[in-house]
């Protein structure tokens, strides 16, 4: 009688074991890889912008300046649907509330990015009582009215150096390290960025993203549910204020200066546009679109100079208005969300194949 062969059965322990190993690298793989992508290809712009022309090494720190400050238009745009273009009245109050610490009280800049980061924070919560009563292109048009607002009390006292602004801000230092030069606070604000994005996302795929995109998908369901979206609401307003303020403070400690420019709509705009072309519902679409955006504005001016002096210097602008053009009719997820949804098309086939 011939013997048959058969696999012995697999002890029930090590099975429970493997589907909890796989519970656990599930979220590990989901949220720590792009995390590590992210952080090697920051560590590998000063190699690539120090080496390839036109790209400067103030590129690179301006590239994650604008990354981590329209971070916060993730959850606020992105999930609760919410189009804020007064980002750059809480950039400005960071770095005015800097400013004015380290240079007029000489207060250390670590301080004064604390207490910036409380200003704007307490400045949105405020607003946020009253703006989210508002809905839709009316929320729009009030953040729009709070940029211009500030814009024109910071030239009205010497405190905030009315029309020349404030200059002189100390460097950075910490743990007795300074960042005086281009390449060193690259490097710590790509740190930053990279705690932010680690952040912002948390927020996202908490419980209180599930109930942003609920909202803002179907507003009325949610409020049958009995959920108020104003507080939800509220707080990715307050989060994306208090992102944009941190920006704020460490270009303000960067550029050792800061004037009514970092409170400009132009600013805010293009901190929306960041979120758009990379991806509004994607952390890491903020670095992305931030490279996009620098690129297309370092490289509008070499290239097209003729252009740059017949458009008043103001070339970017019109670079900006052309890719967000193209972003929605072609990628209208953005440029993230589109790699995205490709990988997840071809990852699926596979799936259903071995099952």
């Amino acid at each position: 009688m011939a013997a048959t062969d058969t696999a012995p059965a697999e002890a029930p322990g090590g099975l429970l074991d493997r589907v909890d190993a796989n519970r656990l690298l599930r979220p590990l793989v989901r949220v720590g890889l792009p995390a590590v992508l992210l952080l090697i290809a920051l560590l590998l712009i000063p190699f690539v912008f120090t080496r390839v022309a036109p790209y400067t090494m103030s590129d690179g720190v301006l590239l994650v300046l604008l990354a981590t400050a329209s971070l916060g238009l993730v959850p606020l745009t992105g999930y609760a649907g919410q189009v804020s273009l007064g980002q750059a009245a809480f950039y400005g109050t960071g770095a005015y509330t800097t400013a004015i610490l380290t240079v007029r009280y000489h207060q250390s800049p670590l301080l004064g990015i604390l207490v910036g980061l409380v200003v704007a924070g307490l400045l949105a919560w405020l607003l946020g009582l009253a703006l989210f009563r508002a809905a839709g292109h009316y929320l729009t048009l009030a953040t729009i009215a709070v940029g211009l607002v500030l814009a024109v009390v910071v030239k009205q006292f010497d405190l905030t150096g009315g029309a020349e602004g404030i200059s002189g801000l100390p460097a950075l230092s910490l743990g007795g390290l300074e960042f005086s030069d281009d390449v060193s606070f690259f490097y710590l604000a790509a740190g930053v960025l990279v705690v932010a994005s680690l952040v912002v996302q948390r927020v996202c795929r908490s419980q209180l993203g599930t109930t942003l995109l609920a909202i803002s998908d179907s507003p009325i369901a949610a409020q049958s549910a009995g959920v108020d979206p104003a507080p939800q609401k509220r707080f990715a307003f307050v989060l994306a204020a208090v992102v944009s303020a941190l920006a704020g403070s460490l270009y303000a400690l960067w550029s050792s200066f800061v004037d009514v420019n970092t409170l400009d709509l132009n600013l805010s705009l293009q901190l929306l546009i960041i979120a758009t072309v990379g991806g509004r519902r994607s952390v890491y679409g903020a670095t992305v679109g931030a490279f996009v955006i620098v690129s297309l504005a370092r490289f509008a001016k070499e290239w097209l100079p003729a252009v740059s002096s017949h458009a008043g210097g103001q070339v970017e602008i019109i670079a900006y208005g052309l890719a967000l053009i193209l972003v929605l009719r072609l990628l209208p997820r953005g440029i993230v969300g589109a790699i995205a949804a490709s990988l997840k098309r071809l990852v699926t086939p596979t799936a259903k194949a071995s099952e």
